[in-house]
Parts: structure tokens; C-alpha cells; sequence
């Protein structure tokens, strides 16, 4: 009789979890439809939704094994925010491409300013093998973002990159003024001719976007590089979340700093995104747009900007897409969209740790295939 009251205890600590992770998860599908300026407490359950999705799923098999209805607590859930789990898992079959002669290829890649911050020596080194990555790939178009330059010749090093990758053009952008010789930004390298360039930038943000349209195939296309508002965790802020303290008072003060720094950078990037959508809503040309969103799939930005665009990985994706490579699990941050006129040939995650982010890559079918 003690075996069975404690194995019903146990049971009935489980169950309260499920509730707990179910829950969290229904808040989690939320996120992606309330504005973070009206509130950002379903946005952080967004950012969340694949560690809670995967919880869920644990939950389900647990209670189909013990013949527990219980399962039906999360399958129902899950079930419920299908169009949110198609977004963030993929489960296509690697495929030949036909036709990929006249295809465009391009790589987005956060650099993180070719990993400056920990040493002179990394830099250098870092700024190389991407560098050899990058020429090793041969895409036709390059956004970088963070890329970092410094020295009295600050746009040689652009130059140089220029040549190495056989880009015809390019076009570079600071987030700020250069400034003590040395400048962090965002660039777009590229194989076509380029016809017009622009930035992205109004008061209160930093230039967060640069275009440039391309001659691709005798067709006009605006190619968008974009760096969206970013959290500015700081290794502590990720250490506390990996491996939370024991005081409890420390532990609630320090908590409430990250939340208001998540809550700061949710109604940014929702301003971003606004001004983001009107660009590309005036756009005369078909658009592919790049780069790192510092949100996921589950979020307000996402869902706004897929009304218009197509997310690459929903057509040509494998599992989470996991593209942030820093301690926090299967956050798939960093995109490649595209008007519909483009169809998804082949998407990739490359799988080298020479940022806090990995490169992705799109193969597009030509806009107009002869």
C-alpha cells in the first residue's frame, strides 16, 4: 500500500508539472499575436516555445505509456498551435535541386565583429576563416552583420573582402558614426550589379537595415540585410539563466533586469519591424531580406512579416533550425525570406562556431526561369 500511495504522489507531482508546461506553452502561442508594446509577457513565453514544445512532447509520451488520459492535456495544446510548430520545426528530406545554373545563392551571417571581444590574435584569425568560408561557398550575395573594421584605412579591409569574394559591389552601413577608428555594421557583398542602395533607420533606433537592389537575370531584386534590435544579455544575464543562483533575493532583482531588458528590445524590434514592412510593402521589385531578428518564429515580429514574405526554411528546412550557437538551446533567430516570385531550391545551417551565430544559407530558383 506505501509503494502504490507514493507512486500516486509522484504521479500527481508529474500532472502538476504537465499543467505548469502546458500552460506555459498556450502562453507561448499567444506571443506571436499581441503586440510587445501592448504588453511583453507572452513574448517571453514565445522565446521559449521550443524547449516548452519539446517538454510537452515528453509529457504526452509519458502518459500514452501509463494509458493516462493526461496525455490529452498537451497533445491538445501542441495540436492547437499547429501553424506555430510548422513554423518552428521542419522535418523535409535533403533533395537533388534541378536547374541551379542561373539559381542565387546567398549566405546570411552574424559575425559577432569576428570575436573582437576576446582578443586582437581572435580577431584576425576569426576575420580569416570566415573569409575562407565564405570564398569556399562562392555565393552570389553575402550579408554579414556586426562586421567590424578598425585601423586608419577603416573601408580597406571591405575593399579587400570585396575582391577575395569576387563581389562586383558592395555596400557597408555603421550602426553608429565610425568612431576612435574603428566601425561595427552591416554589409551586403555582391556578384550582380548593383543600381540603388538605402538604409534603414529612424529616430530612437540605430541603423538596424540596409538595401541594395540588384541586376539579377536582366530582373531588378531589393536584397535587405537587417539586424534587429538585440537584448544585450551580458554573460552574466546568460550564466544566471543557465544556472540560476540560490539566493532568493539576488535571484528575483536579477531576473527583473533581464526581463526589462527582453521587454525593451520586444517593443524595439516591434518598431523595427513596422518601418521594416513598409519598405518592403513599397518595394517596386521583388525582395529577399536577411539576416539576424533577435526573435524566433513564435514571435510578433515574425508572424507580421511572414503576411508579406516567405520564411526559406518553412519551404526547405530540417528540425529547429537552431541558428543562435551560444548557451541558450534551439533558438533559430536568423532568416532568409523572400517574395513569392522566388521559390526555396535549397536552405542550410552550417554547423561552424566562429560567431554566436551560425551561417545559413538559400539556393533561389531564378525570378523568372527560362
Amino acid at each position: 500500500m506505501k509503494k502504490k500511495a507514493g507512486f500516486n504522489i509522484s504521479r500527481g507531482f508529474i500532472a502538476g508539472l504537465n499543467f505548469v508546461f502546458a500552460l506555459a506553452l498556450l502562453l507561448s502561442l499567444v506571443a506571436s499575436r499581441i503586440p510587445p508594446t501592448i504588453t511583453t509577457f507572452f513574448a517571453v513565453f514565445g522565446l521559449l516555445y521550443p524547449v516548452l514544445l519539446l517538454a510537452n512532447i515528453f509529457f504526452v509520451l509519458f502518459w500514452t505509456f501509463l494509458k493516462n488520459k493526461m496525455l490529452l492535456v498537451s497533445l491538445l495544446i501542441i495540436s492547437a498551435g499547429y501553424n506555430n510548430l510548422s513554423h518552428n520545426v521542419r522535418f523535409t528530406f535533403r533533395r537533388e535541386t534541378a536547374n541551379q545554373q542561373d539559381a542565387v545563392h546567398l549566405i546570411t551571417y552574424n559575425v559577432e565583429r569576428f570575436g573582437l571581444s576576446v582578443s586582437e590574435e581572435k580577431f584576425k584569425k576569426t576575420r580569416n576563416e570566415v573569409f575562407l568560408f565564405l570564398k569556399g561557398e562562392d555565393p552570389g550575395i553575402v550579408c554579414l552583420q556586426e562586421y567590424h573594421g578598425k585601423g586608419k584605412t577603416l573601408y580597406e579591409p571591405l575593399q579587400e573582402m570585396k575582391t577575395g569574394l569576387g563581389a562586383t559591389s558592395y555596400y557597408y552601413e555603421s550602426y553608429f558614426n565610425p568612431r576612435y577608428q574603428q566601425l561595427t555594421g552591416l554589409v551586403i557583398f555582391s556578384k550582380y550589379e548593383a543600381v540603388n542602395k538605402g538604409k534603414l533607420k529612424f529616430e530612437g533606433s540605430r541603423t538596424f537595415g540596409i538595401f541594395t537592389d540588384l541586376l539579377i537575370h536582366n530582373d531588378t531584386v531589393r536584397v535587405f540585410n537587417i539586424h534587429l534590435a538585440s537584448i544585450q544579455l551580458i554573460p552574466a544575464d546568460i550564466d544566471f539563466v543557465v544556472n540560476p543562483g540560490q539566493d532568493k533575493e539576488e535571484m528575483g532583482l536579477h531576473a527583473m533586469k533581464i526581463y526589462t531588458k527582453l521587454s525593451e528590445a520586444f517593443q524595439l524590434r516591434e518598431l523595427q519591424m513596422a518601418f521594416l514592412k513598409d519598405e518592403i510593402k513599397s518595394s517596386p521589385y521583388p525582395v529577399i531580406l536577411a539576416g539576424d531578428f533577435n526573435d524566433t518564429p513564435s514571435s510578433f515580429v515574425y508572424r507580421s512579416l511572414t503576411g508579406q514574405i516567405e520564411d526559406c526554411f518553412a519551404e526547405d528546412g530540417r528540425g529547429f533550425g537552431r541558428t543562435y550557437a551560444g548557451q541558450l538551446p534551439l533558438l533559430r533567430i536568423d532568416f532568409i525570406m523572400k517574395s513569392p516570385e522566388f521559390n526555396t531550391l535549397d536552405y542550410r545551417r552550417y554547423n561552424i562556431r566562429l560567431s554566436d551565430h551560425y551561417p545559413v544559407s538559400a539556393l533561389l530558383s531564378p525570378l523568372k526561369p527560362e
